[in-house]
This record gives C-alpha cells, structure tokens and sequence, in this order.
C-alpha cells in the first residue's frame, strides 16, 4: 500500500504543478455555472411554474422535484468528474509515455497492480473532490438563486439521494478511472485514445440512462444501476489487466 500512495502522490504533485490542470477545473466551473445554473433554473424552473399551475401547493411542489434534483446532482457529478478524469489520463499518462518516464517506472521492482493503482489514485482524488464540490454547489446556487424565489421555499435533493450520489459516483468514478489507466497503458497509437475515451463515456452513459429510466429514479434503483456499471467496468478491467503485460506496456509506449 505505501508503494501506491508513493506513486499517487508524485503523480498528484505533478499534477498540481501543471497549468492545464487548472484550465480544465476552470471549464469545469464554467459549465457547472452555465449548463447547471442556468439549466437547473430553466428546465426545473419550468416544471415548477406548471406544477403550480395545476394547483400543487408549494410543499407538493418541493416533494416533486426533490427526485429529480436528486438524478441531476447524480449526472451533472458524473459528467464533472469524467471531464476531469479524461483530462487526467490523457495528460499524464500520454505525456510520461511520451518522454518514456514510464518506461524507467516499469523497470522497478513495483508490480503493474501497484502501478496502475497509483496512477489510478492520483487522477481519482482531484477529479471526484473537484467534481464534487462543483457539482454541490451548481446545485445549491441554482436553487436559491433562481428555484427558491418561485415558491418561497428551497429545493434541495433529499438526504438519500444525496448520500446516494456521495456512495455511488466516487464508486462509478474509480471503477472508470481504472478503466482509463488500463487501457491507456495498452494502447500503442496515441491518438486512438480520443476515440477509445469518448466511447467509453457513451457506453457508460447509455448504461446508467436506460438502468435508471427503466428502473425509475429512486435511491435505491441509483444505487442497484450504478453499482451494476461499475461492477462491470470492473469485470472488464480485470480482463483487460490480465492481458497486461510490463512488456506489452513498453512495446506500446514505443508506438
């Protein structure tokens, strides 16, 4: 275990250190400010005005749109945190394959779990406590900015669906994470990597959809989809690292 931590955290230095990190936490605030604020004021606001319309009072109305305020912290972390995660695997990992510093790394005595648990680690912190903290706050200023002063009262997602989103995204979120750094560790043309990522996001993102549409948006239904997807990103990076190989991983740093 202090070997991963050792590699997490040289890897979170160098993360730190680096401006584009810091230019994509930026855009990240930028879209939870115009997508989430201004979406969340827009459709929410919306069903609100016709939940009032048909006569809810404003209690009924708050009971309503709980759930979906829930699903949508739920997504909006989910898309935060994959942003940041991409930026992280395609940056770090490109570039230390790139200079062949991860060739001297491969070269220790370190075993490729511990390897790839490392890295896996030090995209995981930033991205999920960034997403997070962005994610929470899109919602909380959409809500008083611009949901509360429609009916006097704030809408906030109610404690299940929170603790929901804080147990399940981080779990999707490492799954995935792990996901990335394999494959990113296999793949000998760099630039098929794009390709690779953003299909993986569609995949995932066709997968928590239908599982929650299907099963409705209850806590628990969250919990049940999202653990199932991340159990088999899991299954899958399993079988991929099986596949792996120090020496596969250098031949392919090599193009």
């Amino acid at each position: 275990m202090r070997q991963i931590m050792v590699i997490a955290g040289k890897d979170l230095k160098e993360t730190l250190r680096t401006g584009p990190f810091y230019i994509y936490s930026a855009l990240a605030f930028v879209f939870a400010v115009v997508v989430g604020i201004r979406a969340l004021g827009g459709v929410v606001g919306g069903r609100i005005d016709a939940l009032i319309e048909e006569g809810f009072s404003p209690a009924q109305v708050v009971a309503a749109i709980e759930p979906i305020m829930g699903t949508i912290l739920f997504m909006f972390s989910l898309v935060l945190i994959w942003w940041l995660c991409m930026y992280g695997s395609l940056y770090n990992l490109t570039m230390e394959k790139t200079k062949r510093s991860l060739e001297s790394l491969l070269c220790t005595p370190l075993r490729l779990r511990q390897v790839c648990l490392g890295k896996s680690l030090a995209i995981f912190l930033p991205s999920v406590t960034v997403g997070l903290l962005l994610a929470f706050a899109a919602i909380a200023g959409a809500d008083q900015l611009l949901l509360a002063p429609q009916i006097g009262r704030s809408i906030m997602p109610g404690g299940p669906l929170v603790t929901t989103t804080l147990i399940a995204v981080p779990v999707i979120a490492f799954c995935f994470v792990s996901l990335l750094v394999t494959l990113q560790l296999m793949i000998a043309k760099i630039q098929w990597v794009n390709g690779v990522l953003a299909g993986l996001v569609g995949a995932v993102m066709i997968a928590l959809n239908y599982g929650l549409f299907r099963f409705g948006l209850e806590p628990w239904s969250i919990v049940v989809v999202s653990l199932t997807v991340a159990a088999v990103l899991a299954l899958v990076t399993i079988f991929l690292f099986r596949l792996a190989t120090k020496e596969r991983i250098v031949l392919s740093s090599r193009g």
